[in-house]
């Protein structure tokens, strides 16, 4: 396995947001720790330049996963283009597949749920290694009307089912541990442990981290939210590229990421995403998150914070509506108690070690 004292990884993410490629960059950061003669080539599309400045690859592939998840402009999901992708899923992949095969000269394969680098892998007789807090062929599964065809979701499985180990931090639905059983390891929280934390503007005010989506698709309702001088009392961290301006307004530079302003920030205000999520978990900052309709992965992980009391709720109508008058509110009555069990909570969030030990182990 070991040519001129290199061992060759490929890594594929999907272009869908960008909670994976935190979590792949721990994993990869902490495999090199342990042994320096890693060598990774990662594959993307959507995120390929973000991936270079921030993944410790030697060599980076331009090619689309396959996995897509299509929004209106309203962050609702637009069932018939996502119908219409994945009802010719199965025949698109044969010309990726056949690509893969002839370029493939790796020694395991690590995959957030790109369905393809398990079967490619196989196909191989190459470990795989999977890491994600949900899977798609359970995300499917709970999306009405139905959007994949049984025999994609049998497809999906199998695949899944081919990979040597299948890595779930907390937060995974129970339904997917039992599914994949044999198959399962679960891990603490995946979180970077190479933070280049960036401060926030010396200010009396509260300070208020506001987050996008990895696709961008909040900027039309953040602008819309945020007039200026909605209250002396709050400074909002916000994209630069949303425009905002206005002393009430704190805009993170382009090429920063939002999740450096976290530990410095009082709140953060976003989607449930689970990189979000686990982020403020690690630095163990209050959230109030955006509920989206129909999408199972934010419902779940909804369901799963308001169990332990670590995040208020606000639904995209009234954040567009009424956002002032509820973070009043959410300051009055929940936050302080948000914050209390914030600070005490019990999680781990050494999953990147716990996961590079474990595949290292198992080569």
């Amino acid at each position: 396995m070991n040519i001129n004292n290199q061992v060759k990884a490929k890594v594929y993410l999907s272009d869908e947001g960008f909670g994976h490629i935190v979590r792949q960059r721990a994993i990869m950061t902490e495999l090199l720790k342990l042994d320096s003669g890693f060598y990774f080539s990662l594959q993307t599309n959507k995120h390929l330049a973000f991936a270079r400045q921030n993944m410790p690859a030697q060599t980076f592939i331009d090619r689309y996963n396959n996995i897509s998840w299509h929004k209106k402009t309203d962050s609702s999901p637009d069932i018939e283009l996502i119908k219409s992708h994945y009802d010719l899923y199965l025949e698109s992949i044969q010309p990726y597949l056949k690509t893969e095969a002839e370029e493939f000269d790796y020694d395991f394969v690590i995959s957030d749920f790109v369905y393809e680098a398990f079967e490619v892998a196989r196909q191989q007789a190459k470990p795989s290694f999977g890491v994600a807090h949900f899977t798609w062929d359970w995300f499917f599964s709970k999306i009405y009307p139905r959007v994949i065809s049984d025999a994609l979701f049998k497809y999906f499985t199998s695949a899944a089912n081919s990979a040597r180990k299948l890595y779930f931090p907390p937060f995974t639905p129970p339904e997917i541990l039992k599914y994949y059983r044999g198959k399962t390891v679960e891990v603490p929280f995946i979180v970077r442990e190479d933070v280049n934390h960036k401060p926030w503007p010396k200010t009396n005010r509260l300070k208020i981290l506001v987050m996008d989506s990895g696709a961008g698709l909040m900027a039309e309702n953040i602008k819309h939210a945020l007039p200026n001088n909605i209250s002396d009392e709050w400074l909002f961290g916000v994209q630069e590229e949303l425009e905002l301006i206005g002393d009430s307004f704190f805009n993170v530079p382009r090429n920063h990421l939002l999740i450096d302003y976290v530990e410095g920030a009082d709140l953060v205000v976003g989607r449930p995403g689970f990189n979000t999520l686990s982020e403020c978990i690690a630095y163990r900052k209050p959230m109030l998150l955006i509920s989206e309709s129909m999408n199972p992965e934010m419902e779940f992980n909804i369901a799963e914070l308001k169990k332990l009391s670590l995040g208020g709720f606000i639904s995209i109508q009234d954040f567009r509506s009424n956002f002032g008058l509820i973070l009043s509110q959410f300051f009055k009555f929940e936050y302080h108690m948000i914050e209390g069990n914030m600070k005490n909570h019990a999680f781990r969030t050494d999953g990147g070690r716990i996961i590079a030990e474990d595949i290292l182990s198992s080569l």
